[in-house]
């Protein structure tokens, strides 16, 4: 009886634990670990048409640093910061332009080696490099 307790329980609280929509289910590395690193995409996915596109991706690759840094091979550079559980925010900018852009990303899957965004219904897949 006490194992079979103790096993809802694990059950429990593994799946609870599980912030992103798309996993993983559990992970020893905090989310900061895991995001820092260099992407490249691997896919788009727009959901209200079903539609997957692996050809002819935006080419250039995303850094983020852990000291909240940006960087895009492209020269866009700028911040990024966590927003509440699953948001991801990056303002960023061109060399030699002032503006400033800003996006919020929900954030469905984040691994060590794959990372998905999410904004208005479209899904972007990124790949560790």
């Amino acid at each position: 009886m006490k194992l079979n307790t103790l096993l809802i329980v694990i059950v429990f609280l593994i799946t609870s634990c599980t912030k992103y929509e798309d996993g993983p289910l559990i992970t020893f590395r905090s989310k900061t670990k895991r995001l820092c690193k260099t992407w490249s995409y691997q896919s788009i996915i727009y959901t209200e048409q079903g539609i997957t596109v692996t050809t002819n991706l935006p080419k250039y690759k995303m850094t983020f640093n852990k000291d909240g840094l940006y960087f895009q091979d492209d020269g866009y550079t700028g911040n990024w910061k966590f927003s509440g559980d699953v948001g991801l925010e990056i303002n960023k900018h061109k060399q030699n332009n002032d503006t400033i852009e800003n996006i919020v990303w929900e954030i469905t899957r984040l691994s060590n080696k794959e990372l998905w965004l999410r904004k208005n219904k479209e899904e972007h897949h990124f790949k560790a490099d």
